[in-house]
C-alpha cells in the first residue's frame, strides 16, 4: 500500500512539473511570437509594431520588456514621431541591468544593444551608437554567431564612417569581408546577403576616402573594383533595389573622380531601378546627384529638370542639405538661361528656407555655396532684373527686392569675412606666439574696483592655472560657485576684463590649450579628432571640430598639417 502511495506521488509531482514547463515553454513562445512582430514592422506597420511593442513591454521578462523599449525608441526615431526620448531611455537603464549575462539572454543583449546603436546613429549621437554597437559585438563573438558579428561589424565601419574615422572604417568592414569569406557554410542562405552589404558598404567607405582626398583615385578605383565585384557574381541574385544601390555607387564613384560623362548612365540606371519599386528616398538623393553631375557637364537643361524632380519628390517639411540647395543650383541655371523671373523666384525661395535653418543647417549648407558665390549669384540676378525689367514700376519694385537682399547678403558676408580674419589672424598668432607670451597678450592693467572682484579675477587665474578649464564640469555654474560668486557677477567680470562672454573664455582656453599641445607634442598630432578634443574637454568630434575651425580657421586636421610643413621647412 506504501508503495502505491509512493508512485502516486512521485507520479503526481512529475505530472505538475511537466505541465509548469509546458506553461513556461507556451509564455516563452508568446513572447518570442511578440518580438517577432518587431520585426515585421515593415509589413504590417509601424503603428501595428509599437502596438505589440507595447504589449511586450507589460510583461514580467526583464530582457523581453527591454527589447520592446529598445524597438520602440528605434521605430519612432526611424519614422520621426514626435514622443518622449528621455522617458524611453530612462525606462531602458532601468531594465537593462537586470537582465543576467549569461548563455540564455546574450542573443537578446545583442538585440537589444544593435537597436540602441541604430536609434543613436538616426540621433547623429555617433559615440553613442559605437558604444551600443561594440557591446553587441562583444554578446555576438561570446556566442560565436558568425551573421550577428558579420552584421554588427558592418555596422561598426558605417559608424567609423560617419564620423569621418574612414581608415577604422575600412580596417573594420575588411576584417568583415574576410570572415563572411572564411564562414560561407556557417552562414547558409544569408551567406549572400551578407555578401553583398560588405562589398557594398566597402565601396561607399572608399568613395568617402575619396571625398575626402580628392587627389587620391585609387580610392575610387577600389570603389569601382568592389562593385564589379558585385556584377559579376550570378550567384548574388540582385532584387532591383539592389541593382540600384550599385548603379548608384558606380555613379558617385566615376562623379568623385570627376569623370562625369562615365557617371552619367549609371545614374540614370541607379534612377530607373528605384523608379520601378517606388524607393522615394533613394530616388531623391539620385536625381539630386545626376543633376550635380549633369551641372558640372554643363547640361542646363538635364541638370534643371533633374533638380526639379528633386522638388517634385520631396514631401516633408524637414530640412536638409538637398533639398536647400537644389533652389540655389535652380537659381544659378535660370541665370544662364537669362530667365530672370524663375531665378529671383528660386533664389529668394532659397533665402526663406536658409532663414528657418539651425546655425549648424547653416555651415553644413556652406559646404556647397560660399558666402562670396551666394553674393555672386545674386548680382547677376540684379544684373538680369535690370536687363529685362520692362516698365517704370517693375523697376522699381526689382530695386527694392534687390536692396533687400543685398542689404541681408552685405552683413552675411562682412561678418562672414570678418570671422575669417579674425580666425586667420588667431591662427597666426597661436603658431607663432610661445606659450610664454600668451599670458603677456592677456596681462592687460586690471582696475580693481574692491575686494570681492579682486577676489574673482584671483579665482579665474586659479582656475586657468589648475586647468580646472578642461573638466567636464567647468561651466558658468560650477565655476561661479568655485570662485565664491554668483553667475550674473562672473559673467559681468569676464566680459569687462577677458572681453568675450563665458561661453567664448571656455572655448578661448580650451582651444588654446589643445593647440600647445597640438605643437609640442607628437604624440597628441598622431591622436583622432575625437581623441584630440577630449584632451580639451569636448566629447562630441563634430562639435569640437567646428569650434576649432571657427577660433584658428581650419580643421585640427589641416592645423596639424600645417605645423608639421613648418617643421619640416625648420629641419631642413
Amino acid at each position: 500500500m506504501r508503495a502505491c502511495y509512493y508512485f502516486l506521488t512521485i507520479f503526481s509531482l512529475l505530472v505538475i512539473q511537466s505541465f509548469a514547463q509546458q506553461n513556461q515553454s507556451n509564455e516563452f513562445d508568446q513572447l518570442q511570437e511578440l518580438k517577432l512582430k518587431f520585426y515585421q514592422n515593415k509589413k504590417i506597420g509601424t503603428d501595428s509594431a509599437l502596438y505589440f511593442m507595447k504589449k511586450l513591454a507589460n510583461k514580467d521578462d526583464y530582457s523581453f520588456k527591454t527589447f520592446a523599449y529598445a524597438a520602440s525608441l528605434y521605430l519612432k526615431t526611424r519614422d520621426r514621431y514626435s514622443f518622449n526620448f528621455e522617458s524611453y531611455n530612462d525606462s531602458i537603464h532601468k531594465y537593462l541591468p537586470k537582465i543576467h549575462e549569461n548563455n540564455q539572454n546574450y542573443a537578446m543583449l545583442f538585440d537589444i544593444h544593435i537597436l540602441l546603436g541604430n536609434t543613436y546613429k538616426r540621433r547623429g549621437q555617433m559615440k553613442a551608437a559605437l558604444d551600443n554597437y561594440l557591446k553587441a559585438e562583444n554578446y555576438a563573438l561570446i556566442i560565436n554567431d558568425v551573421e550577428r558579428i558579420v552584421k554588427i561589424k558592418g555596422n561598426v565601419a558605417l559608424v567609423y564612417q560617419d564620423m569621418r574615422q574612414l581608415d577604422n572604417a575600412i580596417n573594420q568592414i575588411t576584417t568583415t569581408y574576410k570572415i563572411v569569406e572564411n564562414n560561407k557554410e556557417r552562414l547558409g542562405k544569408k551567406y549572400n546577403s551578407r555578401k553583398f552589404k560588405t562589398l557594398l558598404n566597402t565601396s561607399a567607405i572608399y568613395n568617402s576616402l575619396l571625398q575626402d582626398n580628392n587627389m587620391n583615385l585609387y580610392y575610387g578605383d577600389s570603389s569601382v573594383h568592389f562593385l564589379n565585384k558585385i556584377l559579376s557574381d550570378k550567384d548574388l541574385k540582385l532584387s532591383k533595389f539592389k541593382y540600384g544601390q550599385v548603379y548608384r555607387n558606380l555613379a558617385t564613384a566615376y562623379s568623385l573622380k570627376k569623370e562625369y560623362v562615365q557617371a552619367e548612365p549609371f545614374f540614370q540606371k541607379s534612377i530607373e531601378y528605384f523608379s520601378e519599386i517606388n524607393a522615394q528616398a533613394d530616388l531623391y538623393n539620385a536625381f539630386y546627384n545626376t543633376g550635380v553631375n549633369y551641372l558640372e557637364m554643363n547640361n542646363l537643361q538635364k541638370s534643371k529638370n533633374a533638380f526639379q524632380e528633386v522638388l517634385r519628390i520631396k514631401q516633408d517639411t524637414l530640412l536638409d542639405p538637398n533639398y536647400v540647395n537644389a533652389h540655389k543650383y535652380l537659381s544659378e541655371i535660370y541665370v544662364q538661361q537669362n530667365n530672370k523671373d524663375s531665378a529671383s523666384y528660386y533664389f529668394t525661395k532659397h533665402q526663406k528656407i536658409l532663414a528657418k535653418a539651425t546655425k549648424e543647417q547653416q555651415l553644413e549648407y556652406e559646404k556647397i555655396f560660399s558666402a562670396d558665390e551666394t553674393y555672386q549669384l545674386k548680382k547677376k540676378i540684379e544684373s538680369l532684373e535690370k536687363a529685362n525689367s520692362k516698365n517704370k514700376n517693375l523697376i522699381v519694385f526689382s530695386l527694392i527686392l534687390l536692396l533687400v537682399i543685398i542689404s541681408t547678403s552685405t552683413v552675411i558676408i562682412y561678418k562672414n569675412v570678418k570671422e575669417k580674419r579674425n580666425a586667420k589672424s588667431r591662427l597666426q598668432h597661436l603658431l607663432d606666439v610661445p606659450k610664454e607670451t600668451n599670458k603677456e597678450t592677456n596681462s592687460q592693467k586690471l582696475i580693481i574696483k574692491d575686494e570681492h572682484h579682486a577676489e574673482v579675477i584671483d579665482g579665474l587665474e586659479k582656475i586657468e592655472k589648475k586647468l580646472f578649464f578642461l573638466k567636464e564640469e567647468f561651466n558658468l555654474y560650477t565655476t561661479a560657485k568655485k570662485i565664491g560668486t554668483n553667475t550674473t557677477y562672473l559673467s559681468k567680470i569676464i566680459k569687462e576684463h577677458k572681453k568675450m562672454t563665458f561661453s567664448e573664455y571656455s572655448n578661448d582656453l580650451r582651444i588654446k590649450y589643445i593647440v600647445e599641445k597640438l605643437k609640442t607634442d607628437k604624440t597628441v598630432r598622431a591622436y583622432t579628432t575625437q581623441a584630440i578634443g577630449e584632451i580639451g574637454g569636448y566629447k562630441n568630434a563634430k562639435s569640437f571640430t567646428r569650434i576649432f575651425k571657427k577660433y584658428t580657421g581650419i580643421t585640427p586636421f589641416q592645423f596639424i598639417e600645417k605645423i608639421e610643413t613648418e617643421l619640416e621647412g625648420f629641419n631642413k
